[in-house]
């Protein structure tokens, strides 16, 4: 009995938990305010939603299209299978890039505000927040004030590879709830291994965490938390097994549970209550989801080959030597995708190191931190798949994406670190301070240099315009539909992809459905329509109509009650250009897509 109880001691001072009642508010707000400010530097620009003409504009559409289509019967779900882009055929809209927690956010700004609003560029900064002020929080009590500080820091805005991925993938560079639930879980490992006080209510929010993550990309954000508790939940049953082997668990157990809950009565219940909240949130989404996409069978189609090469773990942030001063990839011949890939930091790298050494004889707290880095570390999508021995990441086709848990694992493995006694160990860790002042300053100053694209004033008033034109949808000629999976370039589908690949998310402005449309990964059997119809002629860059396609064309726009076209004067020809005018007359309305350039608006009459 005394074994069961000297696990757990909720009034301890090691209580995580203990900062909601308690007066130690100043270290958590401080490093909030922060966080918030130097976030908010990074993105800059809170005037109009996001818009750069590529990937950007798909995270705004997500909110955008799930506001259009969630319902709640009585639990949440998505009418996926619609007609409101590749329009009028339809198609499942399951391969959108999902994050449902930012989608609920969009969701709800997008009710309250009426419409469209820079919504994503506080969710980001508000995300950036509970990734620092939840790691300080579930450590201080354990490893104190100034480690806990810097690795908020350090997992949040320090975190270089999802600094550099906002906004234009902002499906990967949100991963607060992610980062929590590892540092929770192994903040549960070590409390077990060294025999530390673990409470109910800590034991409840790591289970909460583990619903909160589903509200996160699965693929490539909540498979890495999932799979970190994968890989540790068998040494955490070793070491309980070892030590309780003698011991009757069913009273165990009870004497537990009656003890928390007549100490912890108020906090049991509150966090069983978000447990029930984010389980209704998020679980039924995500089945959907997951069924859903499982369904489709890819095996025919070839894998992209992204991979990153784990020698890029040493590349330093430092002036003239980061990876954006010096093309790297020419010697790792490995898929460079953006900055801060597969390099938290020279100095973590070091500083993990000699935490692993000091640790090297307390095997359970830092093996299941080894054993994920290898898995990422080595992981190919083709030659050698070791992550897609977990189900959560069966469409998980770039292995530098790791790279948003790196600074959360090196963190885990260097917070046992003692300060050296000798002089020469403080002198080597003076060289550490200066290393990583130095780092942190040439990762996130150089960031402030990118600053951030909005819909323009002009690009509103135009799609206010077409929003007012009687009719079910727009025709964007050219248009674009494919995969990135590369389905639909080859069929001739999306002739001018660097360009067009977004301009079907404009929709979210003037509220109408849409003919092409850029999934992260589309199916063959989608794109059969098109085929059909024979839209790849009708795309071919510098091809005049014959008296046949214009037909086709009055037929396909009248029947199927278009409201109007979306003409891209600089992607097609004069004669091209003075054709359509002279079968559908003048524009009423022009601006410039980002990307795309110059469109014009041109409405359909309707015959009398």
């Amino acid at each position: 009995m005394r074994q069961a109880q000297s696990l757990t001691n909720p009034f301890s001072k090691n209580n995580p938990i203990r900062l909601a009642t308690h007066s130690n508010w100043f270290w958590p707000l401080l490093l909030g305010l922060l966080t918030m400010i130097l976030g908010s530097l990074v993105v800059g620009n809170f005037s109009h939603p996001m818009s750069d003409g590529n990937d950007t504009d798909q995270f705004e559409y997500v909110g955008y299209f799930f506001t259009k289509n969630l319902s709640f019967n009585p639990f949440p779900h998505l009418k996926l299978v619609n007609t409101q882009t590749f329009y009028p055929y339809g198609t499942n809209q399951v391969f959108l890039d999902w994050g449902f927690e930012r989608d609920y956010w969009y969701r709800l700004c997008y009710k309250f505000f009426d419409g469209p609003g820079p919504y994503l560029q506080f969710y980001y900064v508000y995300s950036l927040v509970v990734t620092s002020v939840g790691t300080f929080i579930l450590l201080r009590f354990r490893f104190g004030v100034p480690k806990s500080l810097v690795v908020g820091l350090i997992v949040s805005i320090f975190n270089f590879y999802a600094l550099w991925k906002f906004p234009v993938h902002m499906n990967v560079c949100v991963g607060h709830w992610t980062t929590l639930c590892i540092v929770a879980t192994y903040r549960l490992l070590y409390d077990v291994v060294e025999k530390k006080p673990v409470s109910l209510v800590f034991i409840l929010v790591w289970i909460w965490l583990h619903v909160q993550i589903l509200s996160q990309e699965l693929g490539y954000v909540a498979g890495f938390a999932l799979t970190f508790t994968t890989l540790t939940i068998p040494f955490l049953v070793v070491v309980l097994f070892n030590r309780f082997r003698k011991t009757d668990y069913f009273l165990s157990g009870k004497v537990f549970l009656q003890e928390e809950w007549n100490q912890q009565k108020p906090g049991i219940l509150f966090f069983l209550f978000l447990l029930v909240v984010s389980l209704y949130l998020y679980l039924p989404l995500t089945l959907q989801i997951a069924f859903t996409a499982w369904s489709f069978n890819f095996e025919a189609i070839p894998e992209l080959r992204a991979w990153s090469h784990p020698a890029r773990l040493f590349l330093p942030h430092l002036p003239g030597l980061h990876s954006y001063a010096i093309p790297y990839q020419k010697w790792l011949h490995d898929t460079f995708e953006s900055y801060g890939q597969g390099s938290p930091g020279l100095y973590l790298i070091i500083l993990g190191g000699l935490g692993l050494w000091q640790t090297r004889r307390r095997v359970a707290v830092w093996l299941p931190i080894v054993l994920m880095l290898v898995l990422c570390l080595l992981y190919h999508p083709v030659a050698f798949p070791t992550l897609k021995l977990f189900p959560w990441f069966s469409f998980n086709r770039h292995g530098g994406r790791a790279s948003l848990v790196y600074p959360v694992l090196f963190c885990l493995l260097a917070l046992p670190i003692t300060w050296p006694r000798q002089l020469s160990g403080k002198l080597l860790g003076v060289l550490l301070l200066g290393l990583m002042g130095m780092e942190w300053y040439t990762g996130y100053h150089n960031r402030l240099f990118y600053p951030l694209n909005v819909a323009s004033d002009n690009l509103l008033r135009y799609c206010a315009i077409v929003r007012q034109q009687p009719g079910s949808a727009v025709l964007d000629f050219p248009f674009c539909t494919i995969g990135a999976n590369g389905v639909g370039f080859e069929e001739g589908l999306c002739p001018y992809y660097a360009k067009q690949n977004a301009v079907f998310t404009f929709r979210r402005f003037y509220d109408k459905s849409a003919v092409g449309q850029y999934f992260g990964r589309l199916h063959p059997g989608q794109i059969q329509p098109f085929l059909r119809d024979g839209w790849p002629r009708l795309l071919t860059p510098g091809r005049a109509f014959t008296e046949q396609d214009w037909q086709f064309l009055h037929t396909f726009l009248r029947q199927n009650n278009f409201a109007g076209i979306n003409l891209y004067p600089d992607l097609l020809t004069n004669k091209q250009v003075a054709d359509f005018y002279q079968h559908y007359g003048l524009p009423i309305a022009e601006t410039r897509f980002p990307a795309a350039g110059r469109v014009v608006f041109i409405p359909v009459r309707k015959e009398k």
